[in-house]
């Protein structure tokens, strides 16, 4: 079924086809996003998105963790937290700090994707609730992947108590 599938341009269409109109409209929004929008996700520019937050707190890491909590979007970090330390042990700055927004063929309908944008965008909106993020356990290899990690501040209940403010106590 999956080999027919491929071969079906209706079906590996569809997930391009999100993926440019989700980019296109946060575009149109003033997120920023990289265009144009191709492959597997649509990509958000952390760096622009929280520039309050110094690359040594994990600006993706931590508008990865801020989708998450008020919007139950998972997303992937790919900056300086998926980067492993130098051998002197200081931070290895990644060049960028993104979020991909994964869309994988057949599972999205257009009203998730439709739901993504508006959450993105209201995220945008307060994005000056987001902080920062620190290790409380890192590994030598694969920290992104087994480390721990704690806000340096009180923000994710900052950024709670505004969502829900905006859109009730069951959302």
């Amino acid at each position: 079924m999956g080999f027919e599938e491929t071969m079906d341009l209706d079906v590996i269409s569809q997930g391009p086809r999100f993926i440019d109109y989700c980019v296109k409209e946060l575009d149109s929004l003033g997120v920023p996003v990289i265009t144009p929008g191709v492959g597997l996700g649509a990509h958000i520019d952390a760096s622009d998105f929280v520039s309050h937050i110094p690359q040594e707190q994990y600006p993706a890491g931590a508008l990865v963790c801020a989708l998450y909590l008020c919007s139950g979007i998972r997303s992937m970090e790919r900056g300086t937290l998926s980067e492993e330390r130098n051998a002197d042990g200081s931070e290895r700055f990644a060049s960028m700090e993104l979020v991909r927004l994964a869309l994988p063929r057949r599972v999205f309908t257009l009203s998730q994707v439709e739901y993504v944008i508006d959450r993105v965008k209201w995220l945008f909106d307060h994005r000056d609730l987001i902080g920062g993020l620190r290790f409380v356990h890192e590994p030598k290899t694969l920290r992104f992947f087994t480390g721990r990690l704690e806000p340096v501040s009180d923000w994710p209940e900052k950024l709670v108590a505004a969502y829900k403010a905006d859109f009730g106590e069951d959302q």
